[in-house]
This record gives structure tokens, sequence and C-alpha cells, in this order.
């Protein structure tokens, strides 16, 4: 890593007027406004049992905009009963299958092994372990969310001096910044040299309080603010040396941004909200229809609609009126002479036209664009190859979060050591790139396919076994032995294969004899201690 102490200065002028005015970055506006949007398809529903934080939640009316032919009750009326579809959870939850089965190997240094594999469990802020840290919160602050950072700090006392462990090394832990919080930041030359926070939290007694984090390369400083909103005084709290020697933070960018010169990150499927919307309302409509069709509407002369509404029969009425009193009917003048029928019946052929065809093809095309399968029409009867080939848009999805996500965690794995005093080079993070369900089937094929045709070398071999028994989730100690054992036996060998390795050794041992010249005496010595050697471990394999 690069240590930039010292390195690029900072205007401290310009960074105490950003605080004082509390200016944001550029993009944070756009930032924050689309976060909020991805955040209420994520949600779903608005949960107005908690209190709002409206610089990430909103209610519906946020995505659900009132058409021109809609009046004001009609439009209230639809935002209590439309439901918006939890697409974004459904896909986010597919690209968290990275975490599933094992994917996730990290390897650290055999002398503090025990205090990271401790340290997992307690990885965060608030206590989490390391794996619901980056399945449920970075990468949903960084897909669903699309901008944000992970940011290490160490534990401190009360007294502002570091904790350390049992061997004297001080303790990181790690949390998660979401858009509305990445307040200000700078770059030079690709590294990040200033990063200002904006945190709110509450106190015991249910005091809100703001924390302001300002990290440069050099120092590291530490505000807290009263008040509702922030609107107190900004205190110094803490103002340290930076000992990571660098910006401890990863910044977490979902899809590229061009229009903003790639400097800010926008959420993964932010280009899909419009067929999120369209498929909520078209699955709205249906319900609508549902209700219109499945039902008989009642024919009234206007006399009676009049009646019923409790109006007098010279008064006037409008459409509210009756909706409210009466409920949905149809109304005919009362010198029109009376239908045959009191009753009307719809056809169901254009509903059933819509939900077969149009709905189906609208949520096939939105888990295209998302490179998501749409399990519910897959089918199961279909060979291993159509399956695979049926998955590769997943893949890609999955290897692509899976290579993003390893680099933060091994940014933020190797700069926590470093700061520990440990060597960063024996910390590192590996995420399979293979998630098939199946794939412990495949793997196993493959492996004995690659032994019976003699194309797995050692090296090979041994990968191929751990694979394998990391897909069957195999617990630690079963998988050392294991690995032990190849190490120690090599590769299992069949009766032809030992053989046809005895008919070489008696080869060389013949055109050693017929030609003595080719080697030395000392080489003669060594190669027959070798080949006896063999042999007597061929005669223990067939024993």
């Amino acid at each position: 890593m690069i240590d930039l102490r010292g390195k690029y200065s900072v205007d401290e002028d310009m960074v105490q007027r950003v605080l004082d005015q509390e200016t944001p970055h550029a993009y944070y506006d756009i930032t924050v406004n689309r976060s909020k949007v991805m955040n209420s398809w994520y949600q779903s529903e608005y949960d107005e049992f908690l209190v709002p934080d409206r610089n990430i939640f909103s209610d519906k009316s946020y995505i659900i905009k009132q058409s021109s032919i809609e009046s004001n009750d009609e439009y209230q009326e639809k935002l209590e009963r439309m439901r918006l579809f939890p697409l974004e959870a459904k896909f986010l939850s597919a690209q968290q299958r990275i975490y599933d089965e094992n994917n996730v190997n990290r390897t650290y240094s055999d002398d503090t092994a025990p205090f990271w594999l401790y340290k997992e469990m307690h990885y965060d802020d608030s206590g989490a372990g390391i794996t619901e840290f980056y399945r449920d919160k970075a990468l949903f602050v960084k897909e669903v969310l699309g901008f944000g950072a992970v940011i290490t700090d160490l534990m401190m006392d009360d007294n502002g001096n570091a904790i350390t462990d049992r061997n004297g090394n001080i303790v990181p832990y790690t949390y998660v910044i979401r858009p509305h919080e990445l307040y200000n930041f700078d770059y030079k030359y690709g590294q990040l040299i200033l990063l200002i926070t904006k945190q709110r939290y509450w106190t015991v007694d249910k005091k809100q309080m703001t924390k302001w984090c300002v990290y440069t390369p050099d120092r590291i400083r530490v505000y807290k603010q009263e008040g509702v909103m922030g609107v107190g005084t900004k205190e110094l709290i803490k103002d340290i040396p930076n000992p990571f020697g660098r910006v401890p933070a990863t910044i977490l960018r979902g899809a590229t941004d061009a229009n903003t010169s790639f400097v800010v990150g926008k959420p993964r499927r932010y280009s899909l909200k419009g067929l999120y919307l369209a498929a909520s309302e078209l699955f709205y409509d249906l319900q609508k229809g549902s209700e219109l069709f499945a039902h008989p509407i009642p024919v009234y002369s206007e006399d009676i609609v009049k009646a019923l509404s409790g109006l007098d029969q010279d008064g006037k009425y409008n459409s509210t009126d009756i909706k409210e009193s009466v409920g949905l009917c149809i109304i005919y003048p009362n010198d029109v002479e009376v239908p045959n029928t009191l009753f009307h019946q719809a056809s169901m052929q254009g509903l059933q036209h819509l939900r077969d065809v149009v709905f189906k093809d609208l949520m096939s095309l939105i888990f295209l664009l998302a490179s998501v399968r749409d399990k519910s029409v897959v089918k199961s009867n279909v060979s291993g190859d159509a399956k695979r080939f049926d998955n590769v848009e997943e893949q890609g999805l999955l290897a692509q979060t899976a290579m993003d996500m390893e680099e933060v965690e091994n940014d933020q794995l190797k700069l926590q050591a470093e700061v520990r005093g440990e060597d960063p080079d024996d910390f590192f993070v590996n995420y399979s790139k293979h998630y098939d369900l199946s794939s412990a089937d495949e793997i196993w094929n493959d492996l004995t396919e690659g032994a019976q045709y003699g194309i797995l070398n050692h090296g090979l071999y041994k990968y191929q076994v751990h694979e394998y028994l990391r897909k069957r989730s195999a617990p630690t100690d079963i998988k050392e032995q294991v690995m032990n054992e190849i190490n120690e036996l090599g590769m299992p060998t069949q009766a032809s294969e030992l053989s046809a390795l005895r008919g070489i050794i008696d080869d060389v041992r013949l055109r050693v004899k017929a030609q003595p010249e080719l080697l030395s005496s000392e080489g003669m010595e060594a190669l027959m201690s070798n080949m006896d050697d063999i042999e007597t471990s061929i005669d223990n394999e067939e024993q």
C-alpha cells in the first residue's frame, strides 16, 4: 500500500468552510434522490410506523405520480391500494448468493488467525458478523443505493486510547456509509485524499445527535453536533494523527455513471425503475379489472340512484357521491325504456389476455434486463447442458458482483492488517466465481473423469478436491485431514498405472546396465537408489 502521509496537502481553510457551511459534494442531491427511489422499490411499502428519515425513506407518492385524468380522491385510493412489486429485493437476494455454500475463502496469517476468526464474529460497529456485514449491508449500499463507502476505524476506550488484543495489537472495526452520509470527498491522482461523513444517531435517552468525521491522509477529526437535524454548534471531540497512512475508506459504486464523469455510482438497476412501475401499475389495473369483471354491475334509473344516495329528486349529483353511497353502477335516464336485464356482466377475455400475455412478457423482460433468471418459467426437465446455457446471464451478474466485493474486502482486510503491524501480503480474500447449486456434483464429475483419463496433475487434483469439500460445506478439520492425506500419499493410482510404472523402472534398469558409460558411478548409485524407493512404494500400494 502507498503511505500518503505528507504527500498531498489538503486546504484546511476549505475543509473548515465545508464544515461550517455544510457544503455537500457536487453530486450529493443526485446520489441521495436515486437512493431514495431504489430504496423505496426495495422496501416496496412505506413503513409509517418508523420515524421517517427523509434522506433515505419516502412514501409511495415519491414514485407513483398522479395522472392528468385522476381526481385527488382516485389518486389517494391508488396510493393506498397499489402495491409495489418487490423486484429489487428479489434481484439483490439473487446477488447475495455469492455468499452461499462457503463461496468466500479468507486467508489470514498463521500467527494471528485466532484473532481474525474471532473478529469475523464481531466485525462491524453494531456487532454484526463479517458475512452479514458484506452480504446484507455493504452489498445493499453498493447495489441498491448505488453509492457509499466502507470505512475502518480503531476501537478506543473512554480516555481516547486504542484498545489492543492480548498481543498488544490494536483492534480495528468496520462500518458502512450510505449515500446521504457520504457528505463530501476529493481525489488526487486516483487516491482518496479527503472524506467527510455526516451520520445522525439517537442516544439512549432519545436525544438526536450528528457525528461529523473528516479523514485526510495525515489526520482524523471527529465532531459532534446536538439538536434536531444537526443545527447546533459542532464540537471537536477527537483530533489524532492518521495511523493508516491513507483515508481508511473504500468507495462503493453500483453501476457506472457516465453523466458524472464516473465520479459517483448509481443503483445497479436504476434504469429499470420505469419497468418496475409499469409492472406494478399493470398489476394494479388487473386487480381493479378483476374486481370489476368478476362481479355483476347493477343498472339503476336516475330516480333510484338519487333515492339510494339520499338526494332530492331535483337535486344534482356527481360521480363521487354515487360511488360513495351506492357503489359502482350503471345509470340510465328516467325517460329511457328499462333494459331487459338489470345487471351487466363484462367479458373476461381482455383481462385474461393482459394477465397471460402482456404482464408475463413484461416480467420476462425485466428479469432478462436484470440478468436474473425467472425460476417460475425455467423448465425442470431440460438437460444439464441446457440448464448451464440458460444460466449464463445470471452467472455473469454473480461473477461481476463477486469480483467487485472481493476487491472491496481485500482492500479493507489488508488495510486492517497493516495498521495492526502485520504483513498485508499474508492476508487475502478469494470469492468463488461459480454459483450453480449443482456445482458440487459437477466438480465431482470433473474430478473423477479427470482422474480416469489421467489428465489431472497433482496440483489440479488438490484444487478440485478442495473445491468439492468447500461446496459440500465440509468442516475445517475434515478438509485439513483430506488435504494432508493427499500431500502425504499423493494422487490415487489404479493397478494398470502401477503396472505401467513398474515396466518403466525395469526398462531404465536394463538401459543403464547395457550402457553404463551414460552415468558416473555416483549418478548410477543415486538412480538405482531412487528406483528402489519407487518400487518399494509400488509394493506398498499394491498391498
